[in-house]
């Protein structure tokens, strides 16, 4: 019976190395004490956004309410938000190889038309795949995939000259797996296009199914939110209270120096 137990442990075992590994890893900030703390009650977003504060520049704090300034941008500039927590996004950036993380008010943040957006507003004419890829047998140089059908420029390509029949087998699918394409959607101009959410790691965009290497396509018109014009940052008052904290505690030491001295000297 023991043996019997322990064979059926490996061969569970051994199944569930045969199943392809499709789930992202979750992105987390290195070091940010905010986040360690609250990590249960924060929401994975994982959205471009573009930077649009009233006062035409947003700031980074090193907490939603926070009283350190972590960094500053002009209106425009681009942000990706790893989580939100309670109407704040956390964007992180590397920096000469630094990560630079912190929070920043949704508020002052313009979103990104993304793939998202798209399946929100097309919601009705998705449609699961149902094959519709399975019989290509072409022979185009490259897949081009974009964040939505007629986005504006390619968002990744995968050369077929290197990864060749791997791509195709994924895309077309195969005796042992089923295609990566989850759904397809029908363009204005009658093009069919599919949507693949995991391939070679995190993908979520659109490729043609009927010219997969394609590039000139007519641009979709989305809707567009208009930025408040970009102006220099300056510190917020509440972004000068560390550093007010820091030169007292300094003033204090060197007086108590400074009195310590005189009292030696007297003596």
């Amino acid at each position: 019976m023991k043996r019997m137990y322990m064979f059926l442990l490996a061969l569970a075992a051994a199944l569930a190395l045969t199943v392809p590994a499709r789930a992202d890893l979750m992105w987390e900030p290195h070091s940010n004490h905010f986040f360690e703390q609250h990590r249960g009650s924060c929401q994975y977003e994982d959205r471009g956004y573009l930077a649009n504060g009233e006062a035409g520049f947003v700031t980074l704090w090193d907490a939603p309410g926070g009283s350190a300034v972590i960094a500053q941008y002009e209106n425009g500039e681009r942000l990706w938000i790893g989580y939100t927590y309670q109407g704040w996004g956390l964007t992180s950036r590397q920096v000469d190889g630094q990560e630079i993380s912190g929070w920043v008010e949704l508020a002052e943040l313009a979103q990104i038309y993304d793939y998202r957006s798209f399946q929100e507003e097309y919601a009705g004419q998705i449609q699961d795949y149902a094959g519709e890829f399975a019989g290509y047998s072409g022979t185009d140089a490259c897949v081009n995939f974009f964040a939505y059908p007629g986005a504006p420029e390619v968002m990744q390509t995968f050369q077929l000259s290197d990864w060749g029949a791997d791509v195709i087998g994924n895309l077309t699918g195969t005796a042992d797996d089923r295609s990566y394409i989850q759904s397809v959607f029908t363009d204005e101009a009658g093009r069919t296009w599919g949507f693949v959410s995991y391939m070679y790691g995190h993908l979520d965009g659109w490729f043609c199914l009927d010219d997969p290497d394609g590039t000139d396509f007519p641009l979709r018109q989305v809707e567009q939110v208009q930025l408040t014009p970009a102006q220099k940052p300056v510190l917020p008052a509440a972004g000068y209270a560390p550093y007010l904290l820091v030169g007292a505690a300094a003033a204090v030491t060197a007086a108590l120096l400074a009195w310590f001295y005189a009292r030696k000297r007297k003596k």
